[in-house]
């Protein structure tokens, strides 16, 4: 190997290594919750119904308050204190759209989307004329009843970034708050507690109250199963994040219980 080589091979380590000592570093100061996690939202018309683009640019922070109350709650019960959870800042209403993700789920094709996605995640953080953020949510707004671009939501640890499919009216405000929080727990390191086939909350650790007795009706939703069990076939969407919360599985997950058993 010649030594220019030898020296691009260095090199090209070196910055794999920042890159990792960086993530790992930045994923255990999330999970400490000793201060407020930055979160930049990006309201973005999603497609092109003129009532779409007319809610959008009226979004502010009033369409996102619920979030901070749900995480505070939370957190208090297992032994954190921290207020505000989150510092959320709105930018820019835009109309450039992120990486549609891909029909085919290869490990190839997602590979490739991944950096796309992080490259432009990056891009928008440089360009957006905010402080540089912890988490970045995409939050894409259509019309109710249209499945638009995206047909899904998802949240990357990773890359500390949420794609979130919104509906834009008012009255689905409390819906989106409860899917962008899903997603940001998800960043945040929580997995998903429901049945992937069925869509219905995984028992144990997508119930609420799993020693429930009875067991059904559960009278909230655990954020990360997704739905109120109603019976052992049928659940129901919560209204509302006052009608969630985050279960002992998802809070180990996102170092929640590191810290009540250190306390």
């Amino acid at each position: 190997m010649s030594l220019f080589k030898l020296f691009r091979v260095v090199v090209l380590l070196s910055i794999l290594f920042v890159i990792l000592v960086g993530t790992w570093m930045n994923e255990r100061r999330l999970a400490s919750w000793e201060r407020p996690v930055w979160v930049t939202i990006y309201p973005m018309v999603a497609d092109e119904d003129p009532k779409t683009e007319r809610y959008v640019k009226s979004v502010d922070a009033s369409a996102f308050e619920d979030i901070n109350p749900f995480f505070e709650r939370n957190l208090n019960f297992y032994g954190v204190s921290l207020s505000p959870p989150f510092q959320f800042q709105i930018a820019p209403v835009s109309y450039d759209l992120p990486p549609a993700i891909p029909d085919r789920y290869s490990p190839l094709s997602i590979a490739l989307w991944s950096l796309k996605m992080r490259w432009w995640s990056w891009r928008k953080d440089a360009t957006d004329g905010l402080v540089s953020a912890d988490i970045q949510v995409f939050v894409l707004y259509h019309a109710e009843g249209n499945r638009g671009e995206m047909t899904m939501s998802v949240g990357m640890r990773k890359g500390m970034y949420g794609l979130v499919k919104a509906y834009a009216s008012e009255r689905a405000e409390n819906q989106n708050q409860t899917t962008i929080t899903h997603e940001m727990l998800h960043v945040l390191g929580a997995t998903d507690k429901y049945v992937f086939s069925t869509g219905e909350p995984a028992y144990p650790e997508g119930f609420a109250d799993p020693h429930r007795e009875p067991l059904f009706p559960q009278a909230r939703a655990e954020i990360m199963g997704g739905r109120i069990p109603l019976s052992a076939v049928e659940s129901a969407y919560p209204k509302s994040l006052a009608d969630s919360m985050i279960g002992l599985k998802t809070a180990e997950e996102i170092g929640l219980l590191s810290i009540l058993q250190k306390n």
